[in-house]
């Protein structure tokens, strides 16, 4: 690779990056720092409010910088075949754990007896990663041949779809 084609998929990597992780980590609670405004306090790691609200936005945005650095700059220094079964392994399992997730909610809501097993996003998470080992597996070779610059638009609208999904609750309070 030379260094011209290096910074497309730099950036590339970087937004599709910044936009997922920035998602897990407002869906797990992962902040690098906490912000207490009421006492001006900044303590590391997610702790618990103290005589007010915390802020846990600044944190996941550097958790989410700090990630997605790391994910450009080996994106950038790997083959681009590699790149782009790496994406499409990231998307595939992206879709299907929402789809397997959003599937063991339904059905747990609506069995007769008491399913608790399928709250558990651990089975979910194990599903969708069989499933993207499956589908990247068997995607043919000719796909990989170079990278879609749609990701950059398509996993941040994406992103944008699954935190208003998640902060609906707070709009319709």
């Amino acid at each position: 690779m030379i260094a011209s084609h290096n910074i497309p998929v730099f950036g590339l990597a970087f937004t599709v990056a910044y936009a997922a992780i920035y998602v897990v980590c407002t869906e797990v609670n992962l902040p690098l720092v906490s912000y207490h405004p009421v006492t001006a306090e900044i303590g590391w790691l997610w702790q618990p409010q103290r005589s007010g609200p915390v802020m846990y936005w600044y944190g996941w945005m550097l958790t989410s910088l700090i990630g997605a650095l790391v994910v450009a700059f080996v994106a950038a220094a790997v083959p681009e075949p590699w790149l782009q079964r790496a994406i499409m392994f990231g998307g595939v399992a992206a879709v299907a754990y929402l789809l397997l997730y959003t599937a063991a909610l339904f059905i747990y809501d609506n069995a007769t007896v008491e399913l608790e097993f399928l709250k558990s996003r651990s089975l979910s998470v194990a599903g969708a990663l069989a499933v993207a080992v499956l589908v990247s597996c068997f995607v043919p070779s000719h796909w990989n041949k170079r990278v879609w610059a749609g990701w950059s638009w398509l996993v941040p609208a994406g992103s944008i779809a699954v935190l208003a999904y998640y902060l609906m609750p707070y709009f319709t309070r």
